[in-house]
């Protein structure tokens, strides 16, 4: 099994995620929170009998609603993130691949690296961001920023270009 971000699940022949969700999860409407071994939901919620699914560890979790901002590997480079622990890119996390951004350089997760106001999501804590389009990735929070604030996040990108493009966005984790 290769679960990364909950247990593992394999698909019945019958099954549905609403099925799934009520019967593993205690609540159908929990359907999306099923994701992927690569912790990406599932493509077009079309599954099949023999696949693994993930499903997410104890009760759903808190969920704050944030706006979201981009910050970018090309400005960033491998300085230390607070925590000194490395994450990844979104495009990398949407894309699942997991390559060590900053090798041979401290601590590595494949989750997306995230910039947050501690005293709302604590550093090192991971969580599930939900996107502005419904996508789920496995994020953590490894990260502050001077214009990080209750209510605010701050994304990983690949560069400044896509950080510019992305501009503000609503978001949702799922602590």
């Amino acid at each position: 099994m290769s679960c990364r971000c909950g247990k593992s699940y394999i698909v019945k022949q019958g099954d549905i995620l609403f099925d799934i969700a009520q019967r593993e999860l205690g609540d159908g409407n929990r359907w999306r929170e099923i994701m992927n071994p690569d912790c990406s939901k599932p493509v077009n919620e079309i599954i099949f009998p023999g696949q693994e699914l993930c499903l997410p560890n104890g009760s759903p979790g808190k969920q704050i609603n944030l706006e979201a901002t981009f910050y970018d590997v090309q400005t960033t480079g491998c300085s230390f993130p607070a925590t000194g622990v490395f994450g990844i890119t979104l495009r990398a996390a949407l894309e699942g691949r997991f390559e060590p951004r900053c090798p041979n350089t401290g601590e590595n997760v494949p989750r997306v690296q995230c910039a947050v106001a501690p005293s709302q999501i604590p550093l090192r804590k991971q969580f599930t961001l939900v996107l502005w389009d419904d996508r789920q990735v496995s994020a953590e929070a490894l990260d502050v920023g001077s214009a990080i604030v209750p209510g605010r996040i701050d994304i990983l990108v690949d560069t400044v270009q896509e950080a510019i493009d992305l501009g503000v966005k609503s978001v949702t984790a799922i602590l």
